[in-house]
């Protein structure tokens, strides 16, 4: 199994299982491997709960708590006061993207609903830089469109006359 782990603002991996217990990690250190949705703290993390201790499930089984920027500096993670936050997600103008894909239908709108969805998919994997540059990205793609909308109608207008 890979593991990344997240340390420092930056992402580290991967790593093997043996790697992690000897690296001696804080249990709170957010960690991530293929089947988990996002990062979580390695103690709650369940292919690690014997290197971290027994996972602690939530209020629902299964359930798990991840630590965002947005909760407080300073969250209780697995009994252990954590300053380390992930940042947050960058826009992904996903919505935007769609309507107009669903009126203009440029291929700049297309690209835009493609790089939204990259941006979440690396901000899922840790790569919160790529997840940044494909924000910019598709910010721009969505301008194009825009433009090129506002451009084209009043040239099909004039042609449909």
């Amino acid at each position: 199994m890979k593991i990344w782990i997240h340390t420092g603002g930056v992402q580290n991996g991967p790593y093997s299982k043996e790697q992690i217990a000897a690296m001696h990690l804080p249990p709170a250190t957010p960690v991530w491997y293929e089947g988990l949705p996002q990062w979580i703290p390695a103690c709650q993390a369940p292919e690690l709960a014997d290197i971290f201790g027994a996972a602690e499930p939530g209020e629902n089984p299964g359930e798990t708590t991840t630590v965002r920027a947005s909760e407080p500096a300073a969250a209780a993670v697995c009994g252990v006061e954590t300053a380390e936050a992930l940042p947050p997600r960058p826009s992904t103008f996903l919505a935007w993207s769609i309507i107009l894909t669903l009126c203009c239908c440029t291929p700049f709108s297309l690209a835009a609903v493609v790089t939204g969805a990259l941006t979440t998919q690396r901000y899922n994997r840790g790569d919160y830089e790529g997840a940044q540059r494909m924000s910019g990205i598709t910010e721009w793609l969505v301008i194009i469109s825009i433009t090129l909308g506002i451009v084209g109608l009043p040239v099909s207008m004039i042609a449909m006359m």
